[in-house]
């Protein structure tokens, strides 16, 4: 559903061009190909590659909540060469909410990508452990891609070599490209990739200026989630073929996440609902102890 619904944000806001969107998936039924299919019309294409099993990264360079798979950005410049100079990248768990024209229009002459600085935070620990100057370290979640400067200088290559050398990487990817791209990059403002992370309520969408073109959902807290779902992500699945489907109570299955779901019915005034979550939760708590 993410990526489907990061798509139909696309669509929606943009109109007035003719989109090609290329999806790198991995193990993917053939139920949801089709579905992805659905968002294709006459100035929409949608073109989707599987992404074999073998898939090879040093394990040892993995940590946090990051897996294999967020290092397919290595490649997608590489494969994408062939049909494009100019590629923008989004991760699944964005919204866009405005027209792209003046994202895809930013010179990139001499340039591998424009990019957004991450969170002060995430700058104070990265910036010192990557050897970058502060304030420089952006967030792979959006890269608007030069394709040709990413081919000439070999660097597929290079951040596999660096990936599985066996130094381990915080931010794995996002670590490496910031460490190859140092230099030649555009930072764009925050609007173009504005961080946000969720709690239960998903209120921190009001929080968020009318000015945002890609709004990014970091942390495991996913708005496609009951517990953290915003209003305007239900706009957006309301407005795509997945809109008639369940969604997943949270990213855990646990006991108190059932408890904190009934105390938001109940916070909502939904207190049929509240008390029939909660008294989940008790059954779920009981099971647990058994």
């Amino acid at each position: 559903m993410p990526a489907s619904i990061a798509m139909s944000s696309v669509i929606l806001n943009n109109p007035d061009k003719n989109l090609v969107f290329h999806l790198f998936a991995n193990n993917v039924s053939s139920e949801k190909i089709i579905r992805f299919n659905q968002l294709s019309k006459e100035n929409i294409t949608i073109i989707c590659y599987e992404i074999s099993d073998n898939f090879s990264i040093n394990p040892d360079t993995l940590v946090l909540h990051v897996s294999a798979s967020t290092c397919l950005r290595f490649v997608v410049p590489q494969i994408l060469n062939k049909v494009t100079s100019r590629v923008l990248y989004l991760d699944c768990d964005v919204l866009c909410t405005s027209n792209l024209n003046e994202l895809i229009n930013i010179d990139l002459t001499d340039k591998y990508s424009a990019v957004v600085p991450d969170l002060e935070k995430t700058q104070e620990k990265q910036c010192a452990s990557c050897n970058i100057p502060y304030g420089e370290y952006f967030n792979a979640g959006m890269i608007y891609i030069n394709t040709d400067m990413w081919v000439q200088n070999n660097l597929t290559e290079k951040a596999f070599v660096m990936i599985n050398s066996g130094k381990v990487y915080k931010f794995a990817d996002q670590d490496v490209l910031n460490i190859l791209m140092q230099g030649k990059t555009v930072f764009l403002p925050k609007c173009f990739n504005y961080l946000t992370a969720l709690t239960a309520g998903g209120k921190e969408d009001n929080l968020i200026g009318n000015d945002a073109v890609i709004i990014h959902y970091v942390t495991g807290n996913k708005p496609w989630y009951k517990l953290y779902l915003t209003p305007l992500y239900q706009h957006y699945i309301e407005s795509s073929c997945w809109a008639n489907d369940k969604l997943l109570l949270a990213n855990e299955n646990a006991p108190s996440t059932t408890r904190r779901y009934a105390k938001l019915l109940a916070s909502q005034h939904k207190y049929f609902s509240a008390l029939k979550y909660y008294l989940l939760y008790l059954k779920h708590k009981a099971f647990k102890r058994c």
